[in-house]
């Protein structure tokens, strides 16, 4: 097993939701994730047509949602004790940017697709 958000848990994560069918919307997603190892950590999503085409470390410029989530929290969230909605009510999931994309993330979170989706990645 690899360390969580580390350059090869990404890629395997990726190659993990691959086959995943999200919401048919095309986006740019950053999220930062505070208090890892010491400092932040900055990963990216990118999905076209339903389909995840980029899970990376870094910086996206042109990000269209931007999401800010504690290091405890963002693993709660992957391991399914905190719902995605609940962090963002009670204000443990900072958002920035598309309001349209986050709803459709947090609808998408909450169907038997995206929970399975998390289920995959928690086997990475």
């Amino acid at each position: 097993m690899t360390d969580w958000l580390s350059d090869e848990w990404l890629d395997a994560a990726q190659a993990g939701l691959s086959s995943v069918q999200f919401p048919e919307l095309d986006a740019r997603i950053q999220f930062e994730v505070t208090d890892v190892r010491g400092g932040d950590q900055l990963v990216h999503a990118i999905l076209q047509g339903g389909g995840l085409v980029g899970l990376a470390p870094g910086r996206l410029e042109d990000a269209g949602l931007t999401l800010t989530v504690a290091v405890a929290d963002a693993r709660a969230l992957c391991e399914g004790t905190l719902q995605p909605s609940v962090a963002f009510m009670q204000g443990r999931m900072k958002v920035a940017g598309s309001m349209g994309v986050l709803l459709a993330l947090l609808l998408f979170a909450s169907t038997p697709t995206g929970r399975a989706a998390r289920e995959r990645l928690l086997r990475e």
